[in-house]
Formats: structure tokens, C-alpha cells, sequence
């Protein structure tokens, strides 16, 4: 009789992509000659513990909370996490805010955004990704990545003529398929 296997769950998927992050982290630094500090450890530890988008501000919050507070650090490690492929930018507020996603273990996807309140969409949607490839093509272009971020004016602000902004921290996941 075969057994099932058990899906790992959320706090267990979080813990995997925290320790393969730390992983991939340490070699890309050892890589270039940069410490493994317990700094930029502690880094890679908070952001993968995060679920969504967050900005720098709520990142650097949440590791005063937890005693690191060199900020200093903290600009370096985000550039050099996106060097190694385990964040990623998110522009948001009339591209004014950046807000940052954690990459390892997300497929992925295009962000809506809006430019009143800062809600951030995602989706994901095979025309435009095929539409993307062809014009790498026609252009002689191998394509490595893209990012494509939409800004507009989300349902509830239309309602609401909302005026204020707010940060880029609710994210609402939507799959978009072409029909």
C-alpha cells in the first residue's frame, strides 16, 4: 500500500525557503570574498520570515524590535540580496515608494499597483508573458528577466476618491490566465 505524503505546511515552507535563502546567500558571498556576518544573516532572516511586500521601513522596524539596528548594514544587505536573486523591487506610490519582495519559492508574476493607497496586486497572465518573448525575439534578445508593474487606480479608491497614501504593506494574489 503506498503511503501519502504529507504536503509540508506554511510555517514548514517558510522554514525551507529561510534556510535555502541563508544557503544561497552564503555562497554568493563567499563567492565574492564578503563575510557570512550575523548581520546580514539576521537580514535574510527577517525578510523570509515576511509574508508579501514590505518597504524598508517596516524591515527596519521589525529588526529594531529584534535588537539589530544598523541601518548602514541593512541598505548594503538589500542591494546585495538583489544581486543574488532572493529579493526583488516593487515600485509603488507613482513609483515614489519601493517596496521589496522575497523571490525564492514565488513564481512569477507582474504587480498591479495603486497609485492612491498603495495596494499592490499581483497576477500573472500567459499573454503577456508570451506577448514579452516575442518582442525579445523580433528584437535578437535572450531574455534573462522583466518586471512589469501597472499603475492605476484600484476598485475601492475609485468608490471612494481616496486622496491619502498609505504603505505598500496589503497585497491581495490574484491569478490572471488569458482566456
Amino acid at each position: 500500500m503506498a503511503v501519502a505524503k504529507r504536503r509540508p505546511s506554511s510555517a514548514e515552507h517558510t522554514d525551507l525557503h529561510r534556510s535555502k535563502a541563508l544557503e544561497i546567500f552564503t555562497c554568493f558571498l563567499r563567492q565574492r570574498g564578503l563575510s557570512d556576518t550575523a548581520g546580514r544573516r539576521a537580514i535574510v532572516d527577517c525578510i523570509y520570515g515576511m509574508e508579501g511586500h514590505f518597504d524598508i521601513y517596516e524591515l527596519d522596524q521589525r529588526l529594531r524590535e529584534l535588537g539589530f539596528a544598523h541601518r548602514a548594514t541593512l541598505y548594503r544587505t538589500l542591494k546585495l540580496l538583489m544581486e543574488a536573486g532572493l529579493i526583488a523591487k516593487v515600485r509603488t506610490d507613482s513609483h515614489s515608494r519601493v517596496a521589496y519582495e522575497h523571490t525564492l519559492g514565488h513564481s512569477h508574476h507582474d504587480h498591479l499597483v495603486c497609485d492612491r493607497c498603495g495596494e499592490i496586486v499581483e497576477f500573472h497572465d500567459h499573454g503577456i508573458e508570451s506577448l514579452q518573448d516575442g518582442i525579445a525575439s523580433r528584437y535578437g534578445f535572450k531574455l534573462l528577466h522583466h518586471n512589469l508593474t501597472l499603475t492605476g487606480i484600484c476598485p475601492s479608491c475609485q468608490q471612494t476618491s481616496r486622496r491619502y497614501k498609505r504603505t505598500p504593506s496589503r497585497v491581495v494574489h490574484h491569478a490572471v490566465e488569458a482566456p
